[in-house]
């Protein structure tokens, strides 16, 4: 192969693969740690497999080990803020979106192939608008804590979350480029 063919390869990837690579693994870690300024600190057993899963994520980011890690981070802070609205919450959607987001633009097609802008600013906005639907229902479930039970939040939070993707993606569609016929 060609120098002028490999330029912009890293390892065999494109440098923009690289570095949705990495902003899936650091989503997901930020993601898990949001909590520690707020006292929630998951232990180091959960770290590791949440950072391995991230890591063979990135890697592949098509195969369900992304979904099992961040089930793994929702679990763990289900269980953690035991029906309460920490503000690491928030911290840990948008890490949670920005992996989600990077794993969806990383599966659009093969390493070497460098990423499409317009279709990382479309995937991006899209995970932008669907985050404001998590802070929705976490400024809801802080007005009214103490009024309704946490699971009313969590099946709320749910419904919202779908909702907005919904919403996103109808609002953002995914449009063929003009060929100027």
């Amino acid at each position: 192969m060609s120098t002028s063919m490999t330029s912009g390869l890293v390892g065999g990837a494109r440098r923009g693969v690289w570095l949705l690579r990495a902003l899936l693994v650091a989503g997901v870690l930020v993601a898990m740690l949001a909590g520690v300024p707020e006292g929630h600190s998951p232990p180091v057993w959960v770290l590791v497999l949440v950072l391995a899963g991230a890591l063979v994520s990135a890697l592949r980011p098509e195969h369900l080990s992304l979904s099992i890690t961040m089930t793994v981070v929702v679990v763990w802070w289900t269980a953690t803020v035991h029906g309460g609205m920490p503000a690491g919450l928030l911290v840990a959607a948008a890490g949670l979106m920005a992996a989600h987001v990077a794993a969806t633009l990383l599966a659009y097609g093969p390493p070497t192939l460098p990423v499409d802008p317009r279709l990382a600013v479309l995937w991006s906005a899209r995970g932008v608008l669907t985050w404001v639907g998590a802070l929705l229902v976490w400024g809801v479930a802080r007005t009214y804590a103490g009024h309704g039970t946490p699971a009313l939040f969590w099946l709320g939070g749910l419904t919202a979350a779908v909702v907005g993707s919904v919403v996103a993606g109808a609002a953002l569609p995914v449009r063929a480029p003009e060929t100027g016929k």
